[in-house]
């Protein structure tokens, strides 16, 4: 697991630093017994400065007022805010607010620092020798020795800071000498650190590091090594970057890569290929402000083959199953969003709806006069499908613009009445029928309304101090929708389909204004029914919890040709339940269901029971069933999830997932966590799959974690 390590010189710059006064001031002085003459002030015992928000203790203080200088000895201890530097001596101009602290320690929350001297003023300071620790100094954990540390803080500008003669360690043994960078102290440069090593069938033993360090005040470059027995060596360069000034214009991003000639059995990809023993990947992820309103997202995923990341970064894999590769700029008016997308196919084993690009303006709904608002969607886009089988390419040059108008009306309390009018157009310069001159302009309009009728409330005042309820209050919101566009799948011979109609389970827009399957809109004479339901109680810390959620939802086609379009039969209606249940903090129950109203048969049943106390164990127990018409299968698992903290030092998780339908235990993951450290976690990890060709087997892996940063 990866976690940010930043420098640890920050806190002890700024605790430092805060030794300047914001005003000229005559301090407060107190001790035990106090001795005067012409030149200075000697205070001793229990002797206290206090100057603005600064508090300064030590065994002695000598005040001299004619050069407004303090000099304090013996157990001194600086205090201001969170911050804490003690020392032994510590000179202290309150004019000039620059001073001279021999050898010393600092400590900001839970970082430590220490060093042989410090000399500067609040605009600069020099730090000579420092060392500095997160937490307690323990023989494992991470320290930065640094020769020189100069702290600058200019006039109306970020703090700096600028380390050289650098060295990254473990305790008292040197790791890594580190180069000469400046840091931010507000937006410090985020270096890491991961490790693991184990055994697996499919990988065989291995050792895999990622290291980076700070190239710069924005910028932390490094690498990534694997050593696979069965594999070979994984070798790739790794970056992480963050600019950004109070007004959160800049730039951030991460970039990893990763190339091995593979030893072992590559298999087949996911459209079965053999897969070719030169292999490798870059994963880059980018986000920019140029300005407020202006910004710039993308990411690419470039992998050779489609498991790559699967067999060398299963965590990365998780998160990312299919490679994608986009970018997007985007520009925020005031009632308006401008905005331009590239999609591109880099990988030939994916399909991929390209866009080449998509330029599109977003008029957010705006109020005409009398209570009527109008909305406009508009965009032209150069479209290309290259299916991985042996189909023809897909290319489509298109223009669509959907321009509605709504108007609210709440008569009464518990009912609000909105009708919807609008009208979809959607010019393809090239038609599927492939001849060269072909055009079709499609226009489609759509009807409808939205409404609630009868929302309704109550209250108990009923009091459960075991359960924490402190009152009662039941909503319930009956909704009603109707769209009505009976030729919406018009014109589908005509019409290259690419952005076509994607599997989902759930509700997906009734209105053709937010659909984005527009190459194949189905025809609508559709009414939603929905019912919300919800308990709560009142809060100290949100104000009210909810301790009860329940919502119905039904579409009712009807028309045959309506139903048919949406491709289910007239006499099927899909139920959609959702109800979640959190009487307490530590329970939670949940689901969601998907049953057909004329039969009743489930087609759908997803469940959650969730228990936990504190921090010291939580259990969650899931179903999934679903059922699949088209290719007549059906999926049935259970998962389990139990975490227990057995001690200071040591932890326990257990990871199931049974397949029901074929009676196997498919994943298992039996973890055992301890901390090394306050700073250091190591995770002993044995795994065991079954049914999965890749994944197959079993493995074994020790982790490397870092706690904080």
């Amino acid at each position: 697991m990866n976690r940010r390590i930043a420098p640890l010189t920050v806190a002890l710059l700024v605790a430092i630093s805060s030794l300047r006064a914001a005003e000229d001031s005559p301090p407060v002085l107190t001790a035990l017994s106090t001795r005067f003459t012409a030149d200075e002030s000697v205070f001793t015992g229990d002797a206290r400065l206090a100057h603005e928000s600064l508090v300064l203790t030590a065994d002695e203080i000598t005040y001299r007022p004619s050069e407004r200088l303090a000099i304090a000895r013996g157990h001194v201890v600086i205090t201001r805010s969170d911050q804490r530097l003690v020392s032994e001596v510590v000179r202290y101009h309150l004019d000039t607010r620059t001073f001279t602290v021999g050898r010393f320690r600092v400590g900001q929350q839970e970082v430590l620092a220490e060093g042989t001297g410090a000399e500067g003023n609040p605009r600069k300071l020099d730090i000579v020798d420092a060392t500095v620790s997160f937490g307690e100094p323990e023989p494992l954990n991470p320290v930065v020795r640094s020769g020189l540390m100069t702290y600058s803080h200019p006039d109306n500008q970020p703090d700096t800071v600028q380390l050289q003669k650098n060295r990254l360690g473990i305790g008292s043994v040197n790791v890594l000498p580190l180069p000469t960078f400046v840091e931010s102290p507000s937006a410090p440069t985020l270096s890491g650190f991961e490790a693991q090593a184990g055994f697996g069938g499919k990988l065989g033993t291995y050792l895999d590091l990622t290291v980076t360090a700070p190239a710069s005040s924005s910028t932390a470059l490094g690498a990534e090594l694997g050593l696979f027995t069965k594999r070979g060596v994984l070798f790739g360069p790794v970056a992480r970057y963050k600019a950004r000034d109070a007004d959160g214009v800049g730039a951030q991003g991460s970039l990893r890569t990763g190339y091995i000639e593979d030893q072992g059995d590559t298999g087949l990809d996911i459209v079965d290929r053999p897969i070719d023993s030169s292999r490798g990947f870059v994963d880059w992820e980018h986000h920019q402000l140029f300005t407020p309103k202006l910004s710039l997202d993308g990411r690419v995923n470039y992998w050779t083959d489609s498991e790559v990341t699967r067999d060398f970064r299963r965590d990365d894999f998780n998160k990312v199953q299919a490679p994608d590769n986009w970018l997007e700029t985007a520009f925020s008016g005031e009632n308006y969003v401008v905005s331009a997308f590239t999609r591109v196919r880099t990988n030939d084993f994916s399909v991929v709806q390209e866009r080449l690009p998509e330029l599109r303006v977003d008029f957010l709904p705006v109020e005409l006069g009398r209570g009527v608002y109008h909305r406009l969607n508009a965009g032209v886009a150069v479209l290309k499908e290259n299916p991985v089988l042996a189909v023809p390419t897909i290319t489509s040059k298109r223009a669509d613009l959907y321009y509605g108008l709504t108007r609210p009306f709440s008569p009464r309390e518990w009912f609000s009445l909105t009708p919807v009018a609008g009208v979809r157009v959607t010019h393809y310069a090239d038609t599927a029928l492939g001849s060269a001159d072909s055009a079709y302009t499609r226009s489609i309009g759509e009807l409808g309304f939205d409404a609630k009728a009868f929302e309704h409330s109550a209250t108990w005042d009923y009091k459960n101090q075991r359960w924490g309820i402190n009152g009662l209050r039941h909503i319930a919101t009956p909704r009603l929708s109707y769209r009505f566009s009976p030729t919406a799948d018009n014109g589908r011979v005509h019409i290259p389909v690419i952005d076509d109609d994607v599997f989902s389970t759930y509700l997906r827009p009734i209105g053709i204004a937010d659909q984005r399957n527009i190459d194949q809109l189905p025809a609508t004479d559709t009414v939603r029914l929905g019912y919300d339901h919800v308990l709560q109680t009142r809060d100290k810390i949100y104000g009210s919890r909810n301790l009860a959620q329940l919502s119905l939802a039904a579409d009712e086609h009807l028309s045959a040709e309506a139903a048919r379009s949406q491709g289910v039969l007239r006499n099927h209606t899909d139920l959609h339940t959702f109800f979640a249940l959190t009487p307490v903090h530590w329970l939670r129950y949940d689901f969601y269901n998907r049953s057909v109203v004329q039969s009743g048969k489930t087609t759908e049943f997803n469940t959650g029971l969730t228990l936990k106390d504190a921090d010291v164990w939580s259990f969650r127990l899931g179903t999934d069933y679903l059922e699949d018409p088209v290719k007549a299968r059906v999926i049935e698992q259970y998962t389990a999830d139990f975490t227990r903290r057995l001690n200071e030092i040591y932890s326990a998780r257990i990871q199931l997932r049974y397949d029901f339908r074929a009676s196997v235990f498919t994943e298992q993951n039996y973890i055992v966590r301890q901390r090394l450290s306050h700073f250091w976690l190591m995770n002993y990890v044995f795994s065991l799959q079954d049914g999965n060709g890749r994944e197959g087997g079993f493995a074994f892996t020790v982790r490397v974690e870092t706690t904080a940063f």
